[in-house]
């Protein structure tokens, strides 16, 4: 039954990092020739929480493969 838990919560987190990783893959909103400031920090602001995302997927999907390898163990 132990083995079954962990494969099933592996699974899940995998898939979780993988959606959240999906989300970061939207593109911004396309601006004029000449963006002002706030349009411009907005898309810095965007950039680093894509980022910050990223990594985030990338530890949820880890966390899910560590689960599924220690069915294995």
């Amino acid at each position: 039954m132990r083995p079954l838990v962990f494969t099933g919560l592996g699974i899940g987190f995998l898939l979780m990092g993988a959606a959240l990783f999906a989300l970061t893959l939207r593109k911004p909103k396309p601006t004029s020739a000449n963006p002002n400031k706030s349009q411009l920090r907005e898309q810095a602001l965007l950039a680093e929480e894509n980022k910050k995302m990223r990594i985030a997927a990338g530890v949820t999907a880890g966390f899910g493969a560590v689960l599924i390898l220690l069915t294995f163990i």
